[in-house]
């Protein structure tokens, strides 16, 4: 058997040859490109880690040596509030932390430099386990994991080469001139563009925090709710309906509290309800019967 004649076997003719070493082409680049990128990535999120810490602990020091009798007066304020101000420009800056930032700076009390402390403590405890983390994926990974850093690279190329797939059943479909009509062929043209995004949501977006698992399981359902419209052309509306339910739902689950609506111990609105608190006692004891000569103890 000649070469061309496997050629014209394996691919059907030159030009399938061609496209086929053209997708393998494509492939290839963007699974180099992704993994430069995603290498890049982490390179930065290690980098703002950084960043985030060397302000984070020149404020810590600087609360220990004031907590701790350490000199104080005007220079030792301006410094200190030099370094507040500092840390709200950390690349990693939470809303917890600089609410609690913001506070300190609005009132200039010296009983909140405790609150300040232990946030600044849980914040670079959390980044110092998250470089941690990052640091030894990259370096140790187990054998899942390194596998898994061996793949996420081609997530993109496959997401690429669905979409192209999607696209091209369409077109063959709307060779039928009655098919231009047809709302399933449209809905089930978006219904799979849909789950392809949320197919790459899933496995691409590595950063979850509480919201995580729901999240997860939006992408997942988005994803598998397709099926049935590849099965039974007739249930493709219905599908794209369910799919913009459940990204209607995403916003909904994973809308965040502010941390302003969830008051902490020392919040303004907490403090304005203590001096209640004695007045109500003033009250009640007040209010209660005084022991009679005939009661018995």
């Amino acid at each position: 058997m000649s070469l061309t004649d496997w050629i014209a076997r394996t691919f059907g003719s030159m030009e399938g040859l061609v496209a086929v070493l053209l997708a393998a082409a494509i492939f290839i680049g963007l699974y180099i490109y992704s993994a430069s990128r995603l290498h890049q990535a982490r390179l930065e999120a290690i980098d703002r880690i950084r960043q985030s810490l060397s302000l984070y602990t020149r404020l810590a020091g600087a609360l220990d040596d004031r907590m701790n009798g350490g000199s104080s007066g005007p220079l030792v304020n301006e410094s200190l509030t030099a370094l507040v101000q500092e840390c709200k420009a950390a690349d990693r800056l939470t809303i917890d932390l600089q609410e609690h930032l913001d506070t300190f700076l609005r009132d200039q009390d010296e009983s909140r430099l405790g609150m300040l402390h232990r946030a600044l403590e849980r914040e670079m405890n959390r980044l110092i386990e998250e470089r941690t983390e990052i640091i030894r994926r990259v370096e140790s990974p187990g054998w899942g994991m390194g596998l898994w850093l061996l793949l996420k690279p081609a997530v993109p190329a496959i997401a690429l080469g669905a979409a192209i797939v999607w696209t091209a059943e369409m077109v063959i479909r709307l060779r039928e001139p009655s098919a231009w009509l047809m709302p399933e062929v449209w809905s089930l043209w978006l219904t799979s563009m849909i789950a392809t995004v949320s197919f790459y949501r899933l496995l691409m977006d590595g950063k979850r925090k509480s919201s995580g698992i729901i999240i997860h399981m939006l992408h997942l359902l988005i994803a598998a709710a397709a099926l049935p419209g590849w099965i039974w052309l007739e249930a493709a509306p219905y599908v794209l309906i369910l799919q913009l339910l459940l990204y209607l739902a995403g916003f909904r689950f994973t809308a965040k509290r502010r941390r302003r609506e969830r008051p902490y111990a020392g919040h303004p609105d907490m403090m304005k309800q203590l001096p209640a608190a004695p007045e109500a006692a003033a009250i009640n004891e007040a209010a209660s019967p005084e022991p009679g000569p005939n009661t018995r103890s």
